[in-house]
């Protein structure tokens, strides 16, 4: 893999992994993953822009080029994430005051979901980052062959 095809995929996971946490425009990933798909493709599309053309799409090099981006937008979006929690606080707290709002919950589940949460958080996050990892990669890889598709030049006839 060339140096503009690491550039390229850095490039396009960033984004993809910055937008993907930003409160708001991360519900656009419920669109299958859209950003992540967006991300493969920008990936592909900055590394074929200055490749010669091609009869055949590099369908390979695009799935390549989009996995790539999909590890750097899972590290990219566990990093941005960190800040963006500390700005808008602990996920499991806020979880547990949505639970004491609910009607019929006996207050046992309540304190034992409210106990000790520290290594509860710190698993989470672990298993939270391996699952973004599989489905970045997975999803990035896929806008990689859709941006090969789109994106490679054909020779002129």
């Amino acid at each position: 893999m060339t140096p503009n095809r690491l550039k390229a995929a850095a490039i396009g996971g960033g984004a993809a992994g910055v937008a993907s946490q930003i409160p708001g425009l991360s519900f656009v990933n419920c669109l299958c993953c859209a950003l992540v798909v967006g991300g493969g493709m920008l990936a592909v599309f900055l590394a074929l822009r200055n490749e010669p053309a091609t009869e055949k799409a590099p369908y390979g090099d695009g799935a390549l080029i989009g996995a790539l981006a999909g590890v750097v937008t899972a590290i990219v979006g566990a990093i941005v994430l960190i800040p963006i929690a500390a700005l808008f606080g602990d996920p499991m707290e806020q979880t547990l005051r949505i639970l004491e709002g609910i009607e019929g919950i006996p207050p046992e589940v309540l304190d034992a979901l409210g106990g000790d949460t520290a290594g509860a958080v710190g698993a989470f996050a672990v298993v939270g980052f391996l699952m973004s990892l599989a489905v970045d990669v997975v999803f990035a890889a896929i806008g990689g062959v859709i941006g090969a598709a789109v994106f490679h030049k054909k020779p002129s006839a």
